[in-house]
């Protein structure tokens, strides 16, 4: 695709196609607002009727304007050009869509359509002729051999993320329960808003997710697949961000470090917390960026902005994004003014891509400002409190505490253990990955006068800054910090690379020991990623936080297989109790269960009620039984150790 455009005089089809789209834009905007009213079955017109009549006529013009010599010549103005007419066409979309937004509907669908239509238009602003089919196929032939290496390592990544995903791990923690059950209530209320947010999670997100529930049901495995989706497709998202920064060697090295991961496998099957989609989108968005304004083709910058805008609707990560573009085009600006000036008009679209398609979501942050800012105020280094009080608490000064928790960001990455949402006693990397990372950073930093450099360094300390400084609690470093770990795979890769080539076997001294060196390492990383989740992790029964946390789902798996008529009972305490983790109502499709502290001879059960003990009183219910014996007992077992017992009274 090529940003030129030649227009063409003396044709009045341009004249009117303004005239028919001012007059759909008015259809569209009385219906609209028409479906904003109230249903009422003795109005015979509705209100806004008039507009719609007014869209239709204006509609109908359009297509009778006649081919006279003052059509023609009214044609030729600018104001028909096709850029001009498709740039219209993506504002006035953009801003039906956040009108229609702001209004109660009763199906947000067509608004949804509107806006991701007008988003499409303006790509049209910098298209003209599409992709050539015959481009696409001598593409693949040229690079058949890198399309097949890609797609194996795609295959392993669909492996480890999608094998037994409802299962593994076997219970789910308070966290997936409540994105669960959010989901679930965008079928009504204010999540029926694409644009509305919960807990900085879009309301966009959770209804993909819905959808997810609804196709497979309200079960583990629906819940999770957004994100095994989502981990697949970072893989050949930093693919393509890894060839534009270092060529095809990183690339592909960086695509299968990411694909045998054991932190972004973790992440990739839990639905706790919506980072992992954050490691696609960021280096999609990243690679149009860069690609658009190498090749100087606005259409790609255009969708990179496009795609930030978007990722406002999924999590708030696209916040470090938009941050780091905007510093990276100020450096460039600066630093690179000469190149800079060639890519204008690509800068330009890139900034026109995101206002545009941000504007829906702009709109509903404005005016729900508190829901934009809920985990600032909830877990920011200065929102909450929290540096005023170890300020007091330390003696240490501002600058000392947020130095320590960059530090304690990096470190993250090659020292802490990955435990929050995870449970792993292994950093984020392992030691192999750890050395080539190392070595990496300090190759990217010598190179930082780079473009693609100066990015990529951009990427990674631009999120080890943000959650460093504006984050915490430090125990939440070794899942936040997967915004910066494409950037630092990027950089193992880079490390690899050049660790081979100063041991003297580079690509270009010998290709095939090139290949046989980096085909061990890989596959001995594989072994070990592969081990450190699916060997020491999965199968220790260490996810879900804690034990109360593991006892609330198994509690709502069991739950959900009990007769719905019957009444159900816990032996609760302090620890165990139902209302802890909002997993039990969604594994047991929100049953009602009775808390029950009291003694178990207190309990006046009848027949068919079941009674169910948490894993410290289990001994209670096993003698009770045996003075009441003739139902049905059950216990459900946590790795080798029971605990849930259930009794069916008889």
């Amino acid at each position: 695709m090529t940003d030129q455009r030649t227009e063409t005089h003396g044709d009045v089809g341009k004249a009117r196609r303004f005239i028919a789209f001012i007059g759909f834009a008015l259809l569209l905007l009385s219906q609209i607002l028409i479906a904003s009213q109230p249903v009422n079955d003795a109005v015979v017109i509705p209100p806004f009727t008039g507009l719609a009549v007014a869209g239709m006529v204006l509609f109908l013009i359009g297509l009778a304007i006649p081919p006279t010599t003052f059509w023609q010549r009214f044609s030729t103005r600018p104001l028909f050009y096709d850029q001009v007419f498709w740039c219209l066409f993506a504002i006035t979309f953009s801003i039906l869509a956040a009108y229609g937004a702001t209004l109660f509907q009763r199906n947000y669908l067509p608004v949804l359509s509107i806006w991701l239509m007008g988003t499409i238009g303006y790509l049209f602003v910098f298209a003209n002729g599409g992709v050539s089919l015959d481009a696409i196929k001598e593409t693949i032939r040229v690079n058949r051999a890198e399309i097949l290496l890609l797609l194996a390592i795609m295959a392993v990544a669909v492996i480890t993320r999608f094998y037994n995903l409802g299962q593994v791990p076997r219970v789910l923690d308070g966290d997936e329960g409540l994105v669960g059950l959010a989901a679930q209530s965008t079928v009504e209320g204010r999540l029926t808003n694409p644009f509305a947010l919960w807990e900085n999670f879009g309301a966009l997100y959770l209804q993909v997710i819905n959808m997810a529930l609804r196709v497979f049901g309200a079960t583990s495995f629906a819940l999770r697949l957004v994100p095994a989706i989502g981990g697949v497709l970072a893989i050949l998202s930093v693919y393509l961000f890894a060839r534009q920064v270092g060529g095809t060697r990183i690339a592909l090295i960086a695509a299968a470090l990411l694909a045998m991961s054991h932190t972004h496998i973790n992440f990739s099957r839990i639905a706790s917390v919506a980072y992992i989609h954050g490691t696609w989108l960021a280096p999609l968005e990243l690679y149009f960026l860069l690609s658009g304004l190498e090749k100087r083709q606005a259409w790609r910058t255009a969708l990179s902005g496009i795609l930030v805008a978007i990722q406002f609707s999924v999590y708030l990560t696209a916040q470090v994004i938009i941050g780091l573009v905007f510093i990276y085009m100020v450096i460039a600006f600066i630093f690179y003014r000469a190149w800079f000036k060639t890519v204008f008009r690509a800068v330009l679209a890139f900034w026109g891509g995101f206002l545009i398609t941000i504007l829906p979501e702009a709109v509903y942050i404005s005016r729900n400002m508190n829901e934009f800012l809920n985990r600032l105020a909830q877990n920011g280094t200065f929102q909450s409190g929290w540096l005023d009080a170890t300020i007091q608490s330390t003696g240490q000064p501002a600058a000392t505490i947020l130095f320590g928790r960059v530090v304690h960001a990096f470190m993250a990455l090659i020292y802490y253990p990955a435990f929050d949402f995870y449970g792993s006693p292994v950093p984020m990397l392992t030691v192999v990955s750890s050395v080539l990372f190392l070595v990496g950073l300090g190759v990217s930093l010598l190179r930082v006068r780079l473009r693609e450099y100066l990015l990529l360094n951009g990427y990674f300390w631009g999120a080890t800054l943000s959650v460093g400084l504006f984050a915490i609690p430090p125990s939440a470093d070794s899942y936040r910090m997967m915004m910066a770990f494409p950037a630092a795979l990027v950089m193992c890769a880079i490390g690899l690379d050049q660790v081979l080539e100063i041991f003297g076997i580079g690509w270009q001294n010998s290709k095939k020991a090139y290949a046989f060196s980096v085909s061990v390492v890989l596959l001995g990383l594989l072994f070990l990623n592969g081990w450190t989740y699916f060997g020491d992790f999965a199968g220790q029964c260490r996810f879900g936080g804690n034990l109360a946390g593991r006892f609330a789902s198994y509690l709502g798996s069991y739950v959900r297989t009990v007769e719905s008529e019957s009444p159900v009972y816990l032996l609760s305490d302090g620890q165990f109790f139902y209302g802890s983790h909002a997993s039990t109502d969604f594994l047991s499709r929100l049953r009602p269960i009775t808390n029950h502290p009291d003694p178990i001879d207190s309990l006046h059960a009848i027949k068919g009620e079941t009674i169910i003990a948490n894993p410290d009183r289990i001994k209670e219910l096993e003698d009770w039984v045996r003075l009441n014996p003739g139902g049905e007992v059950h216990y459900v077992y946590d790795c080798k150790n029971t605990i849930l017992m259930a009794y069916q009274v008889p």
